[in-house]
């Protein structure tokens, strides 16, 4: 009877050991993988925006660069995000706003057809360029993961602020990031 109750005994340790460290490893792996991600999340916003030219509805080429000494506003959405189109007349508020000698706000869309970024946009009476990512090589070079994301870019071409998905007081957000850019000079 002792043997048995041993041998039990020895198993029921056994798998409470066995549970233990598998919560250890998977609490491990999560600091990690939040680690890594603030990690990377401070490298993205400390760094020189990602130059890049994309064509915009009006056919046009636009390159960042060329709008260094403005602070510059870039919103990734897509056609199919929800939050996205509910932001977008916000957006337009926010642009209409603000001083255009200064501040530059561009849509940049991730669709692939770019007739329904080009009927959505329409739809919502868009007052901004929207630029079309159909390759998502400037979507992978700002690292983008969440619809909409809008990143902030200061006078010096440095990402200043990212803001991720949409939520009511996002756009009041905004606006006291750009205000604080423009105090600093």
């Amino acid at each position: 009877m002792s043997l048995i109750y041993g041998i039990t005994e020895y198993s029921r340790k056994r798998k409470a050991m066995r549970k233990k460290q598998l919560i250890i490893i998977t609490i491990t792996t999560l600091l990690f993988m939040s680690f890594i991600s603030v990690v990377a999340f401070a490298k993205i916003k400390a760094d020189s925006a990602p130059d890049f030219v994309l064509k915009s509805t009006s056919g046009k080429n636009v390159r960042l660069s060329e709008l260094k000494g403005r602070i510059v506003m870039l919103n990734f959405w897509a056609t199919w995000c929800g939050p996205c189109a509910e932001e977008i007349p916000h957006l337009n508020e926010l642009h209409e706003s603000l001083d255009p000698y200064d501040f530059e706000l561009l849509g940049i869309n991730l669709d692939e057809d770019q007739s329904k970024a080009i009927h959505l946009a329409n739809k919502l009476e868009v007052n901004f360029p929207v630029l079309f990512d159909t390759e998502k090589d400037v979507s992978k070079s700002f690292d983008i993961k969440a619809m909409p994301t809008t990143i902030i870019i200061d006078r010096a071409g440095k990402i200043r602020h990212v803001n991720r998905g949409f939520k009511k007081g996002y756009i009041e957000k905004y606006h006291r990031q750009i205000q604080a850019l423009r105090k600093e000079g």
